[in-house]
């Protein structure tokens, strides 16, 4: 199947105004800045590509390669990322992904710093050393089963965000906001949770083993049948009224994780 080209796509588009570009090998292309709403990559080859700043509003990206692609900016808003999306090492800073669904994605490695996933679906998918810090606009995204191992997601804002069952090991989340997070189950090992907001997040059943808690406000939340043992804290942690940190196993030493 012949490659096609940047000029070739617009001279379609300037025509069509949508394309259908299934299982093509489009790597390294420059499709930047370019109104590609609704068009259907699915089993499309799209790594290495520039997409900064294009439309892909309701697209088809089902089963995409975006490995090392630049998506920066790009409008990604309603599109359908399921299958075995990859998106590994890609650049995403300032995307729009508001609603897409993103279930199953591979995302490590990704730079997503500024992103929009309000009301998207990130079930399942996989953020190991992705990059999130200062991130706003994570409110409410759910990321149930989501693997964030090593992920930095320092100062980010996720409020009522759905985290149950997900694995955040060794992950920073430093100065971030977790009030009425769901964090049921979820693997918080030595995690970073230093000057984080946690009032009112449901900890049930999580693991906090080693983790870092200096500073932490889990006044409020739940932590029946959670286990604490080796997590450091210090006199500025705010726990649950009547929780004893050395009964349950913590560490009082204000050191780091």
């Amino acid at each position: 199947m012949t490659k096609l080209t940047r000029r070739q796509i617009e001279d379609h588009l300037a025509v069509m105004g949508y394309i259908k570009l299934q299982s093509r090998d489009l790597q390294g292309l420059d499709l930047s800045g370019l109104n590609l709403a609704g068009a259907n990559f699915s089993g499309a080859d799209l790594s290495n590509a520039n997409l900064n700043r294009s439309i892909l509003v309701d697209a088809f990206l089902i089963d995409v390669n975006f490995s090392h692609a630049n998506l920066a900016g790009a409008d990604m808003s309603e599109a359908e990322l399921s299958g075995t999306v990859n998106l590994s090492h890609a650049d995403l800073r300032g995307a729009k992904l508001e609603g897409a669904d993103l279930e199953g994605a591979d995302l490590s490695h990704a730079k997503l710093n500024g992103a929009d996933f309000s009301r998207a679906n990130l079930n399942n998918a996989n953020l190991d050393q992705a990059l999130l810090s200062n991130t706003d606009l994570l409110e409410g995204t759910n990321l149930n089963r989501a693997t964030l191992n090593g992920a930095n997601l320092s100062r980010c804002d996720l409020q009522g965000t759905n985290l149950r069952g997900s694995d955040l090991s060794r992950a920073n989340l430093s100065g971030a906001k977790l009030m009425n997070a769901d964090l049921r189950r979820a693997n918080l090992s030595e995690v970073n949770l230093s000057q984080a907001d946690l009032k009112n997040a449901d900890l049930g059943r999580a693991d906090l083993r080693g983790a870092n808690l200096n500073g932490t406000d889990l006044s409020l939340a739940i932590l029946r049948g959670s286990e604490l043992t080796g997590a450091h804290y210090d006199e500025q942690t705010k726990w649950p009224k009547g929780l004893m940190p050395d009964v349950a196993g913590a560490v009082l030493d204000g050191s780091e994780s």
